[in-house]
């Protein structure tokens, strides 16, 4: 992953986060789902994480179909 891949993937999460605040709410990670899992589950990405619990620049494609909205939507 070069690094003009790398930026548009962490621009996209930072843009995703805010749609997942809005779904899931104030109290995301503590009364509902993680934003790993529901990144996982609503776009077919499954976010890398370093053993400190710190999102890293990997990630990998659970469902393509779903990662393909994804793209489409925060990856431009």
């Amino acid at each position: 992953m070069n690094k003009e891949q790398r930026n548009q993937y962490w621009g996209a999460l930072h843009a995703v986060r805010s749609e997942y605040r809005e779904a899931v709410g104030d109290n995301a990670g503590m009364t509902g789902p993680t934003m790993t899992h529901w990144v996982e589950q609503k776009y077919g990405l499954k976010m890398g994480i370093d053993d400190q619990g710190n999102y890293t620049q990997y990630y990998n494609v659970v469902d393509p179909k779903r990662f393909m909205l994804f793209q489409i939507k925060y990856m431009k």
